[in-house]
């Protein structure tokens, strides 16, 4: 630096009368109304070091022809802020022409930092504020001052956001962006939320589950502590997911003289499937009738998975049971595709059965068992009055991608019954075939509001935008599922965007965790 800036600079923190006459007042500074009052800050903090010290001791002391008094003289500085205010640089943007001057600009930015905390409204998405600032020798002196708004790629931001706090802001930026953007925004989004909050004691568990679900193992050993003590189903399917054997882990509780409630809490963790000496354990409960029901539904449910030897001869002799909750449940962890006319021999029967959750649960094995050439054997079921029938049989009709069961489903959106009628559509939505497509967009004239997202890509833009909007009830995870495994991932992700500030955390944690773990199937 010169003798001459270095002199001027010297008194910087002095104050100097103001002896130069200026031609006119400083202008006003201006600017978009949410960031007017913090420029105006800005420009408060330097304004006495500027223009009542360094241009009034320039005048005053520098002969008039020194190129620092060249009334044109203007740099223009980008200077870049903390959000609490901390100056972390300041550069020449464009030059006065002068090196000192623009040099003695910096110097007095310098010298007035640190600055006022910033509001959101004014931070770029690296969380810094940057601004363009004109040093002026005429009468704008300090008083023209911008906010420079940088901008990066979404893919790039919206994780720096988040890591920020930013929440509000990396939403509003996804939804500011075209559909496939805002996809892989979404994702972004989604993982970095999870690792922000992996350490926070109430949510790691969940996040543990999230991640596992995603294939990420990072919370494996957590989960596994976690199963031991008393599983939740969500931690027995992030330990399903990362194949990790359970019977290992709860070993402990097999013995003889546990409670009820220790045993089922056994078969909770079984769910996913067993093997080893729990597919005994499975066994002896699921076909012991002194067990209680919620136990032996729980066992059956878990044998459904296994391929262990006794599973079958198991599962045959629990068909035999008395209770029609129990029967049915074997009924649907017996059926496996592809089981042959014999299995539909004998399940064809019990469509016409007393009790309505074994006509449910025959309706659902024939499909799984049979697919599209079973339906036409299938027409008692729209006799059916309890939704059961339908709610149980919607899952496997979703499985399937021909033109009779979309037909099928078609009917179940004639139904009177909302719960008919939702199922359904959820069918629907899970399908990639062009038979349910055409069925799915019937249901963006509905006026039911989760029935129009389950319409999926068959909305339009504004539709879609509303219809997020909208506040839905504590079941819509289901539908949410349903468009993420379907078609309609992008209404997923406009109804996820729309719900997670208003989300309770353990909410948001699971709805991104399966953003996660349902990858978009390819077509």
């Amino acid at each position: 630096m010169s003798k001459t800036a270095t002199l001027l600079l010297a008194i910087l923190g002095s104050v100097l009368p103001l002896t130069t006459a200026w031609a006119g007042d400083e202008p006003a500074v201006e600017g978009e109304q949410h960031a007017l009052p913090y420029l105006r800050a800005l420009h408060a903090k330097v304004h006495h070091l500027w223009a009542d010290n360094f241009l009034a001791m320039a005048a005053a002391q520098l002969p008039k022809d020194h190129p620092i008094n060249a009334p044109t003289r203007a740099a223009d500085l980008e200077v870049v802020l903390s959000s609490k205010g901390a100056l972390v640089d300041a550069t020449v943007a464009k030059s006065s022409g002068s090196t000192e001057f623009d040099a003695s600009a910096i110097d007095v930015v310098r010298a007035s930092a640190p600055f006022l905390l910033a509001p959101e409204e004014v931070l770029s998405d690296d969380g810094k504020v940057r601004v363009l600032w004109t040093f002026a020798r005429d009468d704008r002196r300090c008083s023209r001052l911008s906010i420079l708004n940088k901008s990066i790629d979404v893919g790039v931001a919206v994780p720096l956001l988040v890591a920020q706090g930013r929440e509000t802001v990396a939403i509003a930026r996804l939804r500011g962006v075209g559909d496939e953007e805002r996809a892989a925004g979404l994702s972004a989004f989604a993982r970095a939320w999870l690792d922000r909050m992996e350490n926070d004691k109430d949510l790691a568990l969940d996040v543990a589950v999230a991640n596992a679900l995603a294939g990420d193992a990072r919370g494996a050993d957590r989960l596994a502590k976690a199963v031991a003590k008393g599983p939740a189903s969500g931690v027995v399917r992030g330990l399903a997911a990362l194949r990790i054997p359970i019977c290992p882990l709860i070993r402990e509780d097999l013995g003889k003289g546990r409670t009820a409630e220790a045993r089922e809490r056994v078969m909770q963790a079984l769910r996913e499937g067993t093997d080893g000496e729990c597919l005994s354990f499975a066994i002896v409960s699921a076909k012991n009738r002194g067990t209680g029901r919620m136990e032996r539904m729980l066992a059956l449910e878990s044998l459904g998975h296994s391929e262990g030897a006794g599973t079958k001869a198991a599962l045959k002799d629990v068909l035999k049971d008395p209770d029609p909750y129990i029967q049915s449940a074997a009924i649907l962890a017996e059926a496996r595709p592809g089981a042959g006319k014999g299995a539909v021999f004998r399940l064809t029967p019990l469509l016409r059965d007393r009790s309505v959750v074994v006509r449910a649960a025959a309706a659902a094995a024939l499909v799984r068992i049979a697919g599209e050439a079973v339906l036409p054997q299938l027409f008692l079921v729209f006799r059916e009055k309890d939704p059961i029938v339908f709610t149980t049989l919607a899952p496997e009709l979703a499985a399937l991608s021909g033109a009779p069961s979309a037909e099928m489903l078609g009917r179940f959106l004639r139904r009177d019954d909302p719960r008919i009628r939702l199922a359904g559509a959820r069918a629907l939505a899970v399908r990639h075939d062009e038979h349910a497509a055409k069925l799915q967009a019937l249901l963006a004239g509905s006026t039911n509001t989760e029935l129009q997202l389950l319409a999926g890509p068959a909305l339009d833009k504004d539709q879609r935008e509303a219809a997020a909007l909208t506040p839905t009830n504590k079941d819509f995870a289901a539908t949410f599922s349903a468009l993420l495994r379907g078609t309609g991932r992008i209404v997923a992700a406009d109804w996820l965007l729309a719900h997670f500030s208003h989300s309770s955390p353990a909410s948001r944690v699971e709805l991104l965790g399966e953003w996660l773990a349902t990858r978009p199937k390819s077509p």
